[in-house]
């Protein structure tokens, strides 16, 4: 029997007789099924009996700049590039003197000058007149409670007024210029018994620019395997030296002291002997001249300079240093206010509280402990006196009963 053909059973009901009935072929076309079949009864392409997926229809795009619409938005970031372009391009003059020797020293930030103070000026005008000669940018003075202070504005200035003052024998004293800076590190794990002398040279073999070594002590004057080394020039390749005379070693920057500098040459605070061009005072007996040279016998009290009671004048017990280091720890303190941001007044703030008018649980609203609840509840209840009642029945049995002893 053909598969292609299909038996149907006639209306005369007779299953002998079949008759062979040729079936139109199917042909498979676009993943669609088609007939070839003239079948009133099939469905059409346009009828609703067929399922047919939509046709998309796809547009060529024209990305030409005219036909394209775009959204102007705000950069958020555009301040910042300005700031950035500022920078490294910084604004230029409009004037026909400008040019880039004008822009590279626009760049360059000034160098912050140390400020000089003077002592014992008798006449004001004359010392006037002569810094007038003598500088050449613009200068300020400022008159405290023992000098006068200048500030100048350029190294030149700097450099001409304190060769001005020496050569005059003015009293003053000033600080160390940046550039003139020393590299101060520490070179740990050091033999003792190492001299100054051999960690110098062998520093200098390693060609470092060294200007002192120095051996620590503690408070009992024994020698430390510590050295303190002052370096001419910053020099980064000495933080990585790990052996020194075949020992292994530890480089660390040396850390500033807490406590205020005291000029041991004038016994001062807030400068060093390096920078001091005063006339000495004895730190012994408060005498005009060095401690090298003083004559005090160990039996004479000593005399401190600065408050006159009897102590040396490095005693950080004095008066004097107290008051110094009182004053500069409030300025500190309200230099660290005024530096923090405006987020820590914030955080400190108690935040906002609140309340809701919506009417609590008594249960929850209470928090209470039962002991503090109570308290005044217990207090304001009359006294009952249970107690002496008890005692006042029981006192005529004793009285009795003492009196009964007392008879036998």
């Amino acid at each position: 029997m053909d598969p292609n053909s299909k038996a149907s059973i006639p209306n005369n009901g007779n299953p002998a007789k079949l008759i062979k009935q040729k079936v139109p072929p199917l042909v498979i076309k676009k993943n669609r099924l088609l007939s070839n079949h003239d079948d009133s009864n099939s469905p059409t392409p346009n009828s609703d009996d067929e399922f047919r997926s939509p046709r998309k229809i796809v547009r060529a795009r024209n990305l030409s700049p005219a036909s394209s619409s775009f959204f102007p938005t705000q950069n958020r970031f555009s301040p910042l590039e300005i700031e950035n372009s500022n920078q490294v391009n910084p604004p230029t003059n409009l004037t026909n003197n400008s040019g880039p020797e004008n822009n590279s020293q626009g760049t360059q930030a000034k160098p912050k000058i140390p400020p000089i103070y003077v002592h014992n000026i008798s006449d004001y005008v004359k010392f006037h007149d002569s810094l007038d000669n003598i500088t050449i940018d613009d200068y300020s003075i400022t008159n405290t409670k023992s000098a006068l202070k200048l500030n100048l504005c350029s190294v030149d200035d700097y450099r001409a007024t304190t060769n001005y003052l020496d050569e005059s024998k003015i009293d003053y004293h000033t600080f160390q210029l940046p550039e003139n800076k020393q590299l101060s590190i520490i070179i740990r794990n050091l033999p003792v018994n190492t001299t100054e002398q051999c960690i110098f040279n062998e520093l200098i073999e390693q060609k470092f620019e060294v200007t002192s070594v120095t051996r620590l002590q503690n408070k009992f004057k024994n020698p430390l395997p510590i050295v303190a080394v002052l370096l001419s020039k910053p020099s980064i390749g000495i933080y990585s030296l790990t052996r020194l005379l075949h020992c292994v070693v530890v480089v660390e920057p040396r850390r500033p002291s807490k406590d205020i500098p005291q000029c041991t040459n004038c016994q001062r605070f807030a400068h060093t002997k390096k920078f001091c061009h005063l006339p000495p005072r004895c730190v012994k007996c408060a005498g005009d001249h060095h401690y090298s040279l003083c004559q005090k016998s160990n039996d004479t009290p000593p005399k401190c300079v600065n408050c006159n009671s009897n102590h040396p004048a490095s005693y950080r017990g004095c008066t004097y240093y107290k008051d110094i280091s009182k004053n500069k720890n409030k300025k500190n303190d309200s230099k660290n206010t005024s530096r923090l941001p405006r987020s820590n007044f914030q955080a400190e703030q108690s935040p906002p509280v609140y309340t809701s008018n919506k009417p609590q649980d008594n249960a929850f609203a209470d928090k209470r402990s039962y002991a503090s609840a109570t308290k005044n509840k217990l207090n304001n209840h009359p006294n009952k006196n249970t107690d002496n009642d008890f005692m006042n029945s029981l006192l005529p049995l004793i009285n009795a009963f003492v009196s009964q002893l007392l008879q036998k």
